[in-house]
């Protein structure tokens, strides 16, 4: 049979199947296992390297999309470690930020599944991390202020000296009597007030008559002291009681009070301190000495004026 024939009658058996609607079977032939074609298996490098799970309780890359899908993008400003906790059914949960600081935390897994445990441990993780982000966000607390040093004292200082001393009478006669004073005191008050004490010796002469006198008292001055503290000016009294002499042919003695009001100056150096009081000897009663010449009298106010030279008490360290 020629060639050409034996092709179309080959074409023809061919065709009567498709004609008939019947299709040639077609056998599929699989060799090894079947893989579910839906199962895609976590791939350690999708999930954060800030996020570290080492239980098999939960799915990771669940619980990052849980924990992204709740709180964005803001979880990842802390590292969170979850581990095993030795309580069945809970984990133990580490949050380090950046700073170093860890807050721990044990939460307990709900769900049966491991999906639902992966939500449950995403919901937790994502309160918790709310939680810590309103505390960090918040101002930190003012340091408590800086208790208030006591004020320093004021520097308390004094003066001692010594110095010449006059009184008369107003009127004739005058009747000077002249001596020394030693006086002492101390700047109190922011220097307004200056107790002082004096012992003093007065001294009048008429002829062979002769008084002598010694003064001892204390009392107060009140004043203050200028910008500068070098000058200070004020005013007070002493009470004194004063034992007499009067000697002529004969010697007379007595007690007499003689309590002094004056005004007060001073200039304070570093170590010296100069002074002078101005004011009125009082005497109660005044002192009338007769001798067998002349008569001396000392009136009930007699004019004075004290001056004082002495050194400053502690001395004044100079400034550095």
């Amino acid at each position: 049979m020629p060639a050409p024939i034996l092709v179309l009658l080959a074409a023809a058996l061919q065709l009567v199947p498709a004609i008939e609607g019947e299709a040639p079977p077609t056998t599929t032939t699989t060799t090894g296992p079947i893989e579910n074609q839906d199962s895609q298996p976590t791939d350690p490098a999708a999930i954060d390297p800030a996020l570290r799970i080492q239980t098999d309780a939960v799915e990771p890359s669940a619980v990052q999309q849980g924990l992204s899908l709740r709180v964005g993008e803001g979880w990842q400003r802390w590292v969170i470690e979850v581990d095993d906790s030795t309580t069945p059914g809970q984990v133990d949960v580490r949050l380090r930020d950046r700073a170093g600081h860890v807050h721990a935390r044990s939460l307990t897994l709900e769900g049966e599944t491991v999906d639902e445990r992966s939500r449950a441990l995403a919901s937790s993780l994502a309160l918790l991390v709310e939680q810590l982000a309103e505390t960090a966000d918040e101002p930190p607390p003012e340091p408590p202020p800086e208790p208030t040093p006591p004020p320093r004292p004021e520097p308390v200082f004094g003066f001692i000296g010594v110095g010449p001393r006059l009184a008369f009478n107003p009127g004739a006669p005058v009747d000077v009597d002249v001596g020394a004073s030693l006086a002492g005191g101390a700047w109190l008050a922011r220097d307004h007030v200056v107790p002082v004490g004096e012992l003093a010796w007065a001294r009048s002469s008429a002829g062979q008559l002769t008084v002598n006198a010694v003064r001892v008292g204390a009392g107060v001055l009140g004043g203050a002291a200028t910008k500068s503290g070098r000058l200070w000016g004020g005013g007070g009294a002493v009470m004194r009681a004063q034992w007499a002499e009067a000697r002529d042919s004969a010697t007379a003695t007595g007690w007499w009070a003689s309590p002094a009001a004056m005004g007060a100056f001073y200039y304070r150096g570093r170590i010296l301190v100069v002074g002078a009081w101005l004011g009125a000897d009082l005497l109660l009663p005044p002192l009338r000495a007769r001798g067998d010449a002349h008569v001396l009298r000392w009136s009930v106010i007699r004019p004075m004026a004290t001056l004082h030279v002495g050194l400053r008490l502690p001395p004044r360290r100079p400034r550095t």
